[in-house]
């Protein structure tokens, strides 16, 4: 992982867009003080996370912004760019470049992009962590800074030692571990609230069900002392005691083996508990070799890398060093043929200047003699020369100041060719600059309007997307409800249908006999009399108000059956028993008048005809409390009863047809969530395709005002 490039536009005294390269090797930013170097280290502190603005040397975020100048506005938007080469995979995202992205407006809002796509701060931390980048890391040190590198606190130099050794990233892990145990606490303490409140709710059904347990039982222990004797039902109770004591004992019997093996499954739990905990020991042991050894190779890369340059910079030294040999041998051989050379002019000159001291003699002689009559002609030819002289300077003067004009005329023409030529090619650039500067122009505008297109594209797409979370949501919620009210019902029902198949509430002498129906034949015994009538639960109340004790008849096929079914009475004793033989002589009890009761019942199976004849004629009084049969006979029952097999089985009709509603309406909420549930996986998929396509539009719109404001300064020069 390498930094190559680092973007800036609007970040403090960088107010037009600016790009720092970054090649192999060292990269120095050199100039005077106030020229901006240390708003390049805050730019790369403040785009990996810097949230504290004092380290940024401002009073408040939005300082980074600039501020104008006197011949500058000031800028709305602080964007700064970081990118990464990521051939090695040192970032786990599958890029091979990396682009960390931070803007911050004048309205306080942040925004982060990883290659250019919206992200949190979070997750630029989790990025970067183990690479020992980040805001608060060693990798970006400004000149304040070494103060604190070179203090000797020891806190300070442990945090510098931490953050090298990599431990930062397992402290970071462990503070997010333990505010997610936190988290998981407060969520098993509501658990536990939940606990108890359903356990206090279990509770009251509890003690519910032990009152209608205990109703029931009262019920049949007052319905058996009217039709039995005492001591008959007591001698049943003591028989289903001692089988039940039976049962116990057996169970009793049960209950070492049950309780071993449940000490085994607990003991086969801390086993699997404790290897769990050492394989997450190791796995911890190894992450810890893993940092270490990604560290020293971090280390042997950057030695290798200063190996590399000291190598580059041995090799070019020697080639430099060779070349000063070669042109010291060529200067030696130069000097030496010089120094040759004016030994010979020496000797020549000496030859010359003995020759020349007798021509001196001589002409001395020759002077001394001319001399007194040159001296003659010398004043008379000294005034003649002195006008010639005067005369020689004046026409060289005006020759020379010819001359420089001359040449200067010709300089001024070619001069005046050339620039002419420039100026037409000037002019050719200008005009093709200015042609590019529209065309760039027009691109610009294209890309933006492709952009708030785009832009416009994803709003839509995420308002879409949020209105099918939101019909998803409130389509589980229906799901949710629907699925409590039919599990509601389906549990009421499983325990009316159990209570139904046990014959609950039934008399204790048709139970029985009900229950040794098999030794009698398959057909003599079909059943008790509350299962051949079939009505509403308001008919099936008054008709178990009715007929009080005999609704707990049962019907034979016929008399013999009966003789029957009489002899295994007497044998067993079960109590109270009403037998209603279908060959019995049965008069038509039914009428015409819709208000009696056997006009308001079903009369289901082979029993129509005792239902008709028990019913027949019989209608309630006005205010429900009373009956009068076919004589007149008012038959006043008592007014408080419990819930009979007629009843019961009118709720669990109610109840069979509730649950067929509710299937219909569960079937259909759970098409309408998964139709919302499709509806925002395409949403998000919209919104996700809209969200690439407005990334690239604004990549797309950022290059093109890179390439206008290019060709704006070709333009400018």
């Amino acid at each position: 992982m390498r930094l190559t490039k680092l973007e800036l536009h609007g970040f403090k005294s960088f107010a037009d867009p600016t790009y720092l390269t970054f090649d192999k090797g060292v990269t120095a930013i050199v100039g005077p003080n106030g020229c901006g170097k240390s708003n390049v280290s805050d730019a790369v502190r403040w785009v990996l996370g810097e949230q504290r603005a004092r380290l940024l040397r401002g009073a408040k975020m939005e300082e980074v912004i600039f501020q104008g100048s006197s011949a500058r506005r000031a800028v709305n938007i602080a964007e700064v760019s970081l990118h990464f080469e990521n051939e090695d995979g040192s970032l786990p995202v599958p890029f091979k470049e990396v682009v960390i992205t931070r803007r911050l407006s004048r309205s306080g809002e942040s925004e982060y992009f990883l290659n250019r796509a919206p992200c949190r701060l979070r997750d630029i931390h989790d990025l970067v962590r183990g690479t020992g980048l980040g805001a608060d890391s060693g990798v970006v040190i400004e000149s304040k800074m070494i103060d604190a590198l070179l203090s000797d606190r020891p806190d300070d130099r442990r945090e510098l030692f931490e953050e090298a050794a990599g431990v930062g990233l397992y402290r970071d892990r462990r503070r997010s571990t333990e505010r997610q145990l936190e988290a998981t606490s407060a969520d098993l303490l509501r658990i536990d609230d939940l606990t108890a409140e359903v356990q206090t709710q279990v509770r009251s059904l509890l003690r519910q069900r032990k009152r209608a347990e205990r109703h029931a039982e009262i019920t049949t222990r007052r319905f058996a002392v009217e039709l039995t004797l005492a001591s008959r039902e007591m001698a049943a109770w003591q028989e289903e005691l001692a089988g039940l004591e039976g049962k116990l004992g057996g169970l009793r019997e049960a209950l070492p083996a049950t309780q071993q093996a449940v000490r085994d499954a607990e003991q086969s739990r801390d086993a699997a508990h404790a290897a769990r905990a050492a394989a997450e020991t190791a796995r911890q042991e190894r992450a810890i070799v893993a940092g270490q050894a990604r560290a020293a190779m971090l280390e042997l890369q950057q030695q290798l890398a200063v190996a590399e340059e000291r190598h580059r910079n041995a090799l070019t030294r020697r080639e430099r060093a060779a070349q000063e040999r070669a042109e010291g041998a060529a200067f030696g051989d130069r000097v030496r043929g010089e120094f040759e050379a004016a030994q010979a002019d020496e000797q020549q000159c000496a030859l010359a200047l003995e020759a020349a001291a007798l021509a001196l003699r001589e002409k001395v002689e020759a002077e001394e003699e001319a001399r007194g009559g040159v001296a003659a002609a010398r004043g008379t030819t000294d005034d003649a020369d002195r006008t010639v002289r005067e005369r020689r300077d004046r026409v060289r003067r005006l020759e020379l100041e010819r001359e420089n004009a001359e040449r200067e005329l010709a300089e001024v023409a070619q001069r005046t060719e050339v620039l002419l030529r420039e100026h037409e090619a000037l002019a050719a650039i200008l005009a093709l600059a200015e042609r590019e500067l529209a065309t760039a122009d027009e691109q610009l505008a294209m890309a933006r309007e492709q952009a708030a297109a785009a832009e416009n594209a994803l709003d839509a797409a995420r308002a879409a997307a949020r209105t099918a979370r939101d019909a998803e949501a409130a389509a589980r919620a229906d799901v949710r409800r629907v699925e409590e009210e039919h599990t509601a019902i389906q549990a009421k029902f499983a325990a009316l249908e159990g209570l139904e198949r046990e014959r609950v509430g039934l008399a204790p002498a048709a139970a029985k006999l009900l229950r040794e129906r098999e030794r009698f034949g398959g057909e003599a015994v079909l059943g008790p009399l509350s299962d051949f009538i079939g009505a509403d639960a308001e008919v099936a109340a008054q008709v178990e108000r009715f007929l009080g004790p005999t609704v707990h008849a049962v019907v034979v096929r016929d008399r013999s059956a009966a003789d029957a079914v009489r002899a295994w009475h007497a044998e067993v004793n079960p109590g109270a028993l009403l037998l209603l033989p279908l060959d019995a002589a049965l008069g038509d009890g039914a009428g015409g008048d819709p208000s009696e009761l056997a006009a308001r019942v079903r009369a289901e199976g082979a029993a129509g005809g005792w239902v008709r004849a028990l019913l027949g004629h019989v209608r309630a009084t006005t205010d429900g409390n009373g009956f009068v049969d076919a004589r007149g006979a008012v038959w006043l029952p008592a007014r408080e009863s419990g819930a009979g097999p007629l009843r019961r089985r009118a709720e669990l009709e109610e109840l069979r047809t509730s649950l067929s509603t509710i299937e219909a309406r569960r079937a259909a909420v759970q098409a309408r969530a998964q139709q919302a549930h499709d509806d925002v996986v395409r949403a998000e998929a919209e919104a996700s395709r809209a969200a690439d396509e407005a990334a690239g539009a604004q990549q797309a719109a950022a290059q093109a005002a890179q390439v206008r404001n290019e060709r704006d300064r070709v333009r400018e020069r």
